[in-house]
């Protein structure tokens, strides 16, 4: 009876220590993970931080204007026809706007995304074709910026009706998903807000 008491006891000594080491490499099991899906939340933060701003599409345009004066009296008159280029930037002016959950499993990261803007509408050159300048009606540098500024504003106006903004977030999609697959996700998923 003594042996059978001994070998009870032992046995249940022996489940003890096996419940315990088994709790304890769960709940290491269970640490080690919690440590790497914040290394990999780290990792997708430090890599948005490192883009304060994404510039994901450029686009350059040509346009021409002219600008005429003339007296009342219709008899003088001064003209200046201009060509000018620009450039036009959009993508995301604050990537830490954008927010992000890692799965459990660390395979899948879900990005909330801002919609694109314009980021800039710069003027690149500018030159004068032709040109007849009255000094009864002188056409002035301000009268020439100002005109060149009403133009790039409509030129910017066109290009967005033109789908530049959605063109924009289907590339902030490729980009990011690209960029945040090679840190290891599986399933990258994104919205725009």
């Amino acid at each position: 009876m003594k042996k059978a008491v001994a070998f009870f006891l032992k046995i249940f000594f022996l489940l003890i220590l096996a419940a315990g080491i088994f709790t304890g490499g769960f709940f290491s099991w269970q640490k080690i993970m919690q440590v790497k899906t914040e290394k990999l939340r780290e990792s997708v933060s430090r890599t948005l931080e490192h883009s304060a701003e994404l510039s994901l599409y450029k686009m350059k345009y040509t346009d021409v204007i002219a600008i005429k004066k003339q007296a009342a009296y219709g008899m003088v008159k001064s003209y200046s026809i201009i060509k000018y280029s620009g450039i036009i930037r959009a993508g995301i002016k604050n990537t830490d706007d954008i927010q992000f959950t890692v799965s459990e499993d660390r395979k899948t990261l879900h990005l909330i995304v801002p919609c694109a803007e314009i980021l800039g509408n710069d003027i690149l050159s500018q030159e004068v074709f032709d040109e007849k300048q009255n000094i009864f009606i002188p056409i002035t540098t301000q009268e020439i910026f100002t005109e060149i500024e009403t133009a790039k504003e409509a030129s910017e106006k066109e290009i967005i009706a033109g789908g530049l903004l959605q063109d924009t977030n289907k590339r902030t999609e490729e980009y990011l998903s690209h960029i945040m697959s090679a840190l290891g996700f599986e399933t990258v998923t994104i919205e725009h807000f």
